[in-house]
């Protein structure tokens, strides 16, 4: 596949790794010359200087021509000319990253049916939209949904009191249909097997039918308690989208923000939030908003460092979960140094989003983890090499792999139990990061 990716920030940067990594022939375009000059020896590409949005330009680099045209700059307005301007010089798919919700309104149907954009992505109501998933299923810190929302992946932690802690893998009990597939360790990430022990800290990644899922968390956990107050840290998109869902839910919801004009504004749209006009990361401000007693605090001001320091005061006067929301990547050392409970990063769920288009033939889904997993859903074509072999069976063909789950008609088949698999069957596994690619033509017909 021929792709263009518009933009060379970290959005950017990581689609065209993965891309380059699966072997596809991809050209980089950003406008600032010395990022460009930069980038070149680092990435498996050609990184074009220029203005993404110039159809002259777009016209040099063949964009015609091309499969996929990402626009993912910072800015909305070179994101959506850049994709119109593409799409009219032919290419196939087009996408663009747009924050600003005025654009095209509550979904995508002008930007795909009126203007010829295929995929829309708003990283900040994305990333809203996982944060609550995970706060309103009880002991989950990141929640995922395959197989057509039957099979849930979900990030645990490990505590004291967890049945799992300081017993190998292999004799644990399963009084629930739950495979562990993975475990993240500081910054260590593995897959299971029987021998490893997990340890209180540890990160499980857990697949479960969807209506066992609550249940299998609360015992791996040991202990769960329902979010019903939630402190947002920050005003901006993300926490305003975040504050939104939890108001359709039981979560009471406070929220700092340091702009006093923007308090006034979302105070004045948001139906049961409390929103204090307060920076809040003072341990004063968190403790006079009741910080301290509240089962839940989401940092996601637009400030990386902020974010850090904010849940980690948070952590520290007795917030029960605290998430935080980390753009940046050099500050992925720091989360897992602190005892923050997960991180979330819009980079990687842009590039989820765009890397479902790219693999559109097998791939029913695509989950990357900000701790180095790849998680990803593959439907076996009949003929496909895969169909006939038996999971754990399979002869190397998925070594360094985990099947977590097999959707087959509306059936959940679980690990460790003998399945093999048929065409047609959705398998879900995950791989460290960029061990997934080799899996796809398995699944394909020859």
């Amino acid at each position: 596949m021929r792709a263009l990716v518009i933009g060379a920030g970290k959005v950017g940067v990581n689609v065209a790794r993965t891309l380059t990594g699966d072997g596809h022939d991809v050209v980089v375009v950003d406008n600032d010359e010395r990022r460009a000059a930069d980038l070149q020896p680092e990435l498996d590409a050609l990184v074009v200087h220029g203005n993404g949005a110039s159809p002259r330009l777009l016209a040099e680099v063949n964009a015609g021509d091309a499969d996929l045209v990402a626009a993912v700059t910072e800015v909305d307005e070179v994101n959506v000319i850049a994709a119109l301007a593409s799409r009219q010089l032919g290419a196939r798919t087009t996408v663009a990253r747009v924050r600003d919700p005025d654009f095209f309104g509550p979904d995508e149907t002008f930007a795909h049916d009126v203007l010829g954009i295929d995929l829309v992505i708003d990283p900040d109501r994305a990333t809203a939209s996982d944060i609550a998933r995970a706060l309103v299923l009880p002991g989950s810190v990141a929640v995922e949904h395959f197989g057509d929302d039957r099979i849930v992946l979900a990030e645990v932690i490990v505590t004291p009191d967890s049945p799992v802690s300081g017993v190998p893998l292999g004799e644990r009990e399963r009084p629930f249909p739950a495979y562990i597939v993975g475990i993240s360790r500081g910054e260590e990430t593995m897959l299971t097997r029987p021998d490893l022990v997990p340890q209180p800290g540890d990160h499980l990644l857990v697949t479960a039918p969807r209506e066992c899922v609550g249940k299998a968390i609360a015992h791996l956990c040991g202990r769960v308690e329902e979010v019903r107050d939630c402190v947002i840290f920050g005003a901006g998109s993300i926490g305003m989208h975040l504050a939104r869902l939890l108001e359709d839910t039981k979560v009471r919801v406070k929220m700092f923000e340091r702009d006093e004009q923007r308090a006034r504004y979302v105070a004045e749209r948001l139906r049961r939030t409390t929103v204090l006009h307060e920076e809040g990361i003072s341990r004063e401000a968190q403790e006079a908003a009741g910080v301290d007693e509240a089962d839940a605090f989401v940092a996601c001001a637009g400030d990386d460092r902020a974010n850090l320091l904010a849940a980690l005061y948070a952590k520290r006067l007795g917030a029960d979960m605290c998430l935080a929301v980390v753009s940046r990547e050099e500050f992925t050392p720091l989360v897992d140094a602190l005892p923050i409970d997960a991180a979330y990063s819009p980079r990687l769920i842009t590039s989820e989003a765009i890397l479902r288009f790219v693999h559109a033939r097998v791939v029913r889904g695509i989950y990357l983890t900000r701790s180095g997993f790849e998680v990803i859903e593959l439907e076996a074509e009949p003929g496909a090499p895969i169909v006939g072999k038996v999971v754990g069976e399979t002869h190397g063909m998925l070594s360094g792999k985990r099947v977590g789950a097999v959707l087959r008609g509306g059936e959940v088949l679980m690990p460790p139990q003998r399945i093999e698999i048929q065409a047609g069957d959705r398998v879900l596994m995950l791989g460290v990061e960029g061990s997934l690619a080799e899996a796809e033509p398995l699944f394909v017909s020859r």
